[in-house]
């Protein structure tokens, strides 16, 4: 079954059984109340007959003294102390059928006389007998509800007419707010099919009038449509990229391997050139695949300790191996000869050596950590002097994939990896990254640590 018939079904049942019962409790509500009145009117009809006619006339039965007395199309009946019937004073046929109780008690009876409904009231008298404990006659008072039963009627005839018109209203009421609420999201629905056809990003049309959930529902799927398209393209332009990387130390690699083949066992010197080249190329492509890899797992958990490091020593050997590898004058500047801090250490090793690895490919001068404590953090620095970033650029630098000049990264090897595996490691253990660059002046990266420090 579709929402839209869920909506118009469940909203019209709801309604048909509220004014069901709300009809049922105006029927009864109208009957109790005009049984009410109506048993009012028949004890005060016969506290006048007790009042103003006396016993032995009420037993003698003169129908004068009862004429005005008698309600309009009813009936008076006077018993005596053994509960016979006295008199009976009514000019309607029907009523006289009327069948006689012996009750000697106040109160009041709905009986069917000739099938026609009637209200009876029993009265005693006299009203001093009470008192003196003596035998009572009664004083019987009917009155026909035929009035009060085609009102009834006629109500139930008007409520459930009302009721029919207010839920074929709300039929149409129902499929119109049902196709109301429901648009959004059969043009959402709509777009996610385009899009399983198509391929296409597609965005949902939104009217900024209205700011309601569906609203909501719809601009954070277009946001989410933004965010794919924008992750794909990043992805389609990394792929171009890595095939672009991987096909040249691919052809090298065979280039070479076939040269070795035919004639590299015999010339030593293109023998020592083929794996030179060849061992290059291999660096190559096992750099870009741990990018790939360690992109690929920065999101699972880590169940790496925090343990107690000195940082000084430490940067200065993650930089002692860069100088030897890079060729490269790295300086360790701090106002402290040692800092102490609770960190993890593999993660801190890898961040580093991510900062330092970028500042070797985009400078050609010297790099310099610089390490600064104050109150309850440590920042670390790596700064270069290189080329810059622009700064239309810098908000993006932490973005996968992103790169800043595609043709200076394939010049250097970078694939758009490094700083978005450094910050994601660095919020692991509840750092932050930050970073500053002009243009022509070089860069600073600053990692901040807030563990306690330990001197």
């Amino acid at each position: 079954m579709k929402i839209r018939t869920k909506i118009q079904s469940y909203s019209s049942l709801f309604l048909s059984v509220m004014l069901i019962l709300l009809s049922i409790i105006v029927l009864i509500a109208f009957l109790w109340i005009s049984l009410e009145r109506e048993r009012d009117l028949l004890e005060d009809q016969a506290s006048l007959i007790e009042e103003n006619i006396l016993t032995k006339d009420l037993i003698s039965g003169d129908s004068d003294l009862m004429e005005p007395y008698i309600p309009d199309d009813g009936m008076v009946r006077i018993f005596d102390t053994d509960g016979r019937l006295v008199k009976s004073f009514t000019d309607e046929e029907d009523l006289k059928g009327l069948g006689v109780k012996s009750i000697n008690e106040k109160g009041y009876e709905f009986a069917k006389a000739d099938g026609e409904y009637v209200l009876t009231y029993r009265y005693p008298y006299p009203d001093e007998g009470k008192k003196l404990g003596k035998k009572l006659g009664m004083i019987e008072v009917t009155q026909p509800q035929d009035t009060l039963l085609d009102n009834l009627s006629t109500l139930a005839l008007v409520l459930g007419g009302a009721s029919l018109f207010v839920i074929l209203l709300s039929i149409l009421a129902g499929k119109w707010l049902a196709n109301l609420i429901l648009k959004p999201i059969s043009v959402m629905s709509g777009t996610m099919k385009d899009i399983e056809k198509s391929g296409e990003f597609k965005r949902i049309p939104l009217s900024d009038q209205s700011k309601d959930e569906l609203q909501v529902m719809g601009a954070a799927f277009n946001r989410m449509m933004e965010r794919l398209e924008r992750n794909y393209n990043q992805q389609q332009q990394f792929l171009s990229d890595a095939s672009h990387e991987l096909k040249t130390p691919i052809t090298v690699i065979e280039s070479y391997s076939s040269l070795l083949k035919r004639w590299g066992m015999k010339d030593q010197a293109i023998q020592e050139e083929a794996v030179e080249a060849i061992h290059h190329e291999a660096v190559r492509m096992k750099k870009l695949t741990e990018h790939l890899l360690q992109s690929a797992s920065q999101t699972e958990p880590s169940e790496d300790v925090e343990g107690k490091i000195e940082l000084i020593s430490f940067c200065e050997g993650i930089a002692q191996t860069f100088r030897r590898t890079g060729n490269r004058e790295i300086t360790i500047e701090s106002e402290f000869k040692e800092i102490y801090a609770m960190t993890i250490s593999s993660k801190l090793e890898q961040v580093i050596v991510i900062l330092l690895d970028n500042a070797m490919k985009y400078s050609e001068s010297s790099i310099q950590i610089m390490i600064k404590r104050q109150d309850n953090e440590i920042a670390i620095g790596v700064k270069d002097h290189g080329g810059g970033i622009s700064p239309e650029h810098l908000p993006h630098v932490f973005d996968r994939f992103y790169r800043v000049d595609s043709s200076r990264a394939r010049k250097t090897g970078g694939n758009g990896l490094g700083l978005s595996i450094a910050r994601t490691l660095v919020e692991s253990f509840e750092g932050k990254l930050e970073i500053q660059s002009e243009v022509g002046e070089g860069t600073l990266v600053t990692l901040t640590l807030s563990h306690q420090i330990l001197i």
